[in-house]
């Protein structure tokens, strides 16, 4: 899917991963691209990393940074903040996710939230306003998990794939 000139929102953006999709999406030369994410301080940094190599460094994929980058403070786990955000959207990557193992061991309806829940909003928010692709980033402790993480993975994945299907 060409992505120049489409309104990407990176679910997620301020995370490990996330980050790094953002950067290479930056490269692609898309519309604009909104970073949803509920930590106001990673956000800041992020927005911060952006004009410091840019100003750095001069590469090409960081000379629009302040017109193509936004960012957006929202929890996946909320559907009204899902719901705003996916009304600007043409693609949606979601990279938000409650990873670490024993996180989740400790506090599974926390895992669930995120992973699951999370997705049924993205999904929801889809079905009222539609977007071009949705890709749900999942690992491979959801292929026959063991623990809450791949358990709530798995759910994920199955969540994406039922909403396709209909």
């Amino acid at each position: 899917m060409i992505l120049k000139g489409r309104r990407i929102l990176v679910i997620g953006g301020t995370g490990s991963l996330g980050q790094h999709i953002v950067k290479r999406l930056l490269s692609e030369d898309p519309k604009d691209i909104t970073i949803f994410s509920r930590d106001e301080a990673k956000q800041y940094k992020m927005r911060l990393s952006h004009r410091n190599i840019e100003e750095a460094t001069g590469e090409i994929i960081y000379q629009d940074h302040k017109s193509k980058l936004t960012f957006c403070i929202g929890d996946v786990r909320s559907y009204p903040s899902v719901l705003q955000a996916v009304r600007k959207a043409d693609i949606i990557i979601h990279a938000a996710a409650l990873k670490q193992v024993p996180t989740c061991e400790y506090f599974p309806y926390e895992a669930v939230q995120t992973n699951i829940i999370g997705a049924q909003n993205i999904v929801r928010a889809t079905q009222e306003h539609p977007v071009d692709l949705v890709v749900g980033v999942s690992t491979d402790k959801a292929c026959k998990p063991i623990n809450v993480y791949g358990m709530t993975k798995a759910i994920q994945e199955r969540i994406f794939i039922k909403a396709n299907t209909d």
